[in-house]
């Protein structure tokens, strides 16, 4: 009787972690920059002027890109059908 694979997949997979407890995880590691009670990545305050400062230059960035996407798919969208049309009309 066959288990078509199903055996040896668990096998594997029970293996593979088992052998993750020997890694090694970034986040629970303390941090050079940090105070001695805190670990993990250090979070850096801002100011109000400056987070606000970075949210408008991120909208508009983000604005930029939309337009020039929407100007590709545009175009893109009437060279397809015009080449459609060509086809069918010609």
């Amino acid at each position: 009787m066959s288990f078509g694979g199903a055996v040896q997949g668990m096998i594997t997979t029970l293996k593979n972690n088992s052998r993750r407890g020997d890694r090694t995880n970034y986040f629970k590691k303390g941090h050079d920059k940090t105070s001695g009670e805190s670990t993990g990545i250090p979070v850096v305050k801002i100011s109000e002027e400056k987070r606000k400062a970075m949210r408008d230059r991120l909208i508009a960035e983000n604005k930029q890109h939309q337009r020039k996407f929407l100007f590709i798919f545009i175009t893109l969208l009437a060279v397809i059908f015009s080449i459609i049309a060509y086809f069918l009309f010609f």
